[in-house]
């Protein structure tokens, strides 16, 4: 059963979880108390399994504006995000993640700046005012290295590509096709598309935190050919857009770029 979506309805926050039990009420009651602008969220699980269902009667008791949905898709963390920016009948999406990583505060922030004509808004972890707090430090130092290393070598208006906490309006979701099929990668993928197409990019400050409780589902060896095929990709990108807006004279006639084909 589907909840009803009001037409000051506004955001879908799309919440994938695998094992939440401990994490999910504490989330919702900070989405609840934080964020001021009208939304719908979707808690996403992969199988009838998961711990977090045990929280399911007790949050529709506590809740009007909370569905649980089964993953439609991959039973990963791409399903999870496929089903929801699928399901979502709002003018834009957001996905937090259940491990109280995100600050729900930021998502007034997202849609505040979104209304400026922007496609996507992205919660950086890495641009001035925001921060990373806990976590490993060689996964800390290596993320703001390469997000660092794509954003001096491209015009990628961007200082975190790789943080999932984005705002998306539904058309431009609407008209990709994703691609990926490791884990969080998806994200970087979707900047990468929307860079390509010329959509509006732009970022805000956030912080994130460890998580408390449970097991990260980060996967950083498992996963890493695949962000280096989407950070590759954004490069190639951006060395087509340099060459058509700055195309190469000779005397021999007109010089264009070779584009760099990419296999995964």
């Amino acid at each position: 059963m589907s909840l009803p979506i009001t037409k000051d309805t506004q955001i879908s926050i799309i919440i994938p979880v695998y094992n939440e039990e401990h994490n999910i009420i504490p989330l919702l009651d900070e989405i609840k108390e934080k964020v001021s602008t009208k939304y719908i969220a979707y808690v996403i699980y992969d199988f009838e399994e998961d711990t977090t269902l045990r929280k399911m009667e007790e949050i529709e008791g506590k809740f009007t504006n909370i569905h649980f949905v089964k993953n439609r898709f991959e039973a990963n963390v791409i399903g999870a995000f496929k089903t929801g920016f699928e399901i979502s009948e709002t003018k834009y999406m957001v996905p937090i993640m259940a491990d109280l990583s995100d600050m729900p505060e930021t998502v007034d922030k997202l849609y505040r700046k979104i209304q400026e004509g922007y496609d996507l808004v992205i919660a950086s972890r890495y641009m001035s005012g925001g921060d990373k707090i806990g976590g490993p430090k060689f996964k800390k130092t290596l993320s703001k290295f390469m997000n660092s290393m794509v954003f001096h070598l491209t015009k990628l208006p961007a200082h975190d590509m790789t943080n999932a906490f984005i705002l998306y309006r539904k058309e431009f979701i609407k008209s990709i096709e994703i691609q990926s099929t490791g884990g969080f990668e998806i994200t970087l993928e979707i900047i990468a598309k929307a860079y390509e197409n010329n959509w509006k990019i732009v970022e805000v400050p956030t912080i994130n935190r460890e998580r408390l409780t449970g097991q990260s589902k980060f996967r950083i060896i498992e996963w890493s050919l695949n962000y280096l095929y989407w950070f590759f990709y954004i490069l190639n990108v951006d060395i087509q857009k340099r060459f058509k807006q700055n195309p190469i004279n000779s005397s021999s006639g007109h010089f264009s770029a070779t584009k760099i084909k990419l296999d995964k």
